[in-house]
């Protein structure tokens, strides 16, 4: 088992979200422990009424996150092609240029 995780070490280490792939493997292990206990301390059927009043909720939290990043999205693209302002030494070499062409 060690060989194994030696790898996918060395596979992501190289593409630098090593540390993004290992944490999000600690959070889903912590998560599934979190679950298993609340399962166990709460019991089954109260788990499911719970779960059934909270759905409204998460979906409404994955509707904003959604639309939240599409418009982010949308935002970044139309940022894309601004042009920034020249420097003042940038627009005196270019009016030197554009002299010289002319002569």
């Amino acid at each position: 088992m060690d060989f194994f995780w030696s790898n996918v070490f060395e596979y992501f280490k190289d593409r630098r979200v090593a540390a993004v792939f290992f944490s999000a493997l600690l959070v889903f292990a912590g998560l599934l422990l979190v679950g298993a206990i609340v399962f166990q301390a709460v019991g089954a059927e109260i788990l499911r009424v719970g779960l059934i009043y909270a759905s409204p909720v998460l979906v409404m939290l994955l509707v904003v996150w959604i639309w939240r990043s599409i418009a982010q999205a949308r935002a970044r693209r139309r940022d894309r092609y601004k042009i920034s302002p020249m420097s003042c030494d940038e627009l005196r070499k270019a009016r030197s240029r554009l002299m010289s062409v002319r002569r």
